[in-house]
């Protein structure tokens, strides 16, 4: 899986605006994510690791909100 994969994931979850479709586009991120980071765990890729964590963190605050709206 290419980085563009995941971060394309992640865009379309941060621009859902149906709550009914937001929970599975969230899901399918997070996925890409973990596969991402399995991918570059041998790897010096600093940068992109700080980008897939900081990834995590907003859709996990997303999927908070959305929860405790």
């Amino acid at each position: 899986m290419s980085d563009l994969n995941w971060q394309a994931l992640y865009t379309a979850a941060l621009a859902e605006s149906d709550p009914k479709r937001l929970n599975i586009k969230i899901e399918v991120a997070q996925r890409a994510i973990r596969r991402r980071l399995d991918e570059i765990s041998d790897s010096d890729t600093s940068r992109e690791r700080e980008q897939l964590d900081r990834a995590q963190h907003a859709l996990f605050t997303l999927a908070a909100r959305k929860r405790s709206a």
